[in-house]
């Protein structure tokens, strides 16, 4: 019987986040003691918690949130797993020994550190991708990339002066959605469907997700 996974994080006061990214804020504004009700206002960032990045977030004239193709955001996916302890690269051979992918698939891949999201390092010192393994996936026509880390590119601390976020820029600059923030490993190894319930924002260069994965 299939089995369907939650892959995502949940939005919540105190959770990790880029320097360069605001704090969500959450704030009650009817209650059930007075208004017989409860609803809360949210203030959160486009790029926060397992969020969707766009190709207009770093392409003058990519496409927004509400403008992504629906079979971009649903369909065969398979989760690699490539272990790493620190910030080192994955690369293109990583990913070419994962399966046998095909044009049209989303390839996610779990590094090990959606089991260290609440440590400090998870922002500052956590895998990435070298940009042949983005080249990779563009080449073999992926429709998406998901990752368990807060960036596909260059942690923050390691970044210099003028980052050119070439990661962002080959993947999103082919059209290619990212994932980030991703909670993997009850998928690694595996193929699945993959549902991003992303919010559709209009003219949103981001927005949080709810990524869903099925297991036959």
């Amino acid at each position: 019987m299939p089995r369907t996974v939650d892959l995502s994080r949940p939005l919540e006061t105190g959770m990790p986040h880029a320097r360069t990214v605001p704090a969500p804020q959450f704030k009650t504004t009817s209650t059930w003691a007075e208004h017989r009700m409860r609803v809360m206002r949210l203030d959160v960032p486009t790029h926060i918690g397992t969020h969707l990045d766009a190709p207009s977030h770093f392409v003058e004239d990519g496409a927004t949130v509400d403008q992504l193709p629906l079979s971009a955001l649903i369909g065969r996916a398979y989760c690699i797993e490539v272990l790493k302890d620190g910030p080192d690269p994955i690369t293109a051979d990583d990913l070419k020994a994962a399966a046998d992918l095909e044009a049209g698939d989303a390839l996610l891949i779990r590094t090990g550190w959606d089991d260290r999201y609440t440590e400090p390092a998870y922002v500052d010192r956590h895998p990435y991708l070298a940009v042949d393994a983005a080249e990779y996936a563009v080449a073999t026509g992926l429709r998406l990339i998901g990752m368990d880390t807060l960036s596909p590119d260059l942690p923050m601390s390691m970044r210099p002066p003028n980052f050119p976020y070439d990661v962002h820029n080959t993947l999103l600059g082919a059209g290619l959605p990212i994932v980030e923030n991703l909670v993997l490993r009850e998928v690694s190894g595996q193929w699945c469907t993959l549902f991003v319930g992303v919010l559709n924002v209009s003219g949103g260069d981001g927005a949080p997700a709810r990524a869903l994965a099925v297991l036959d």
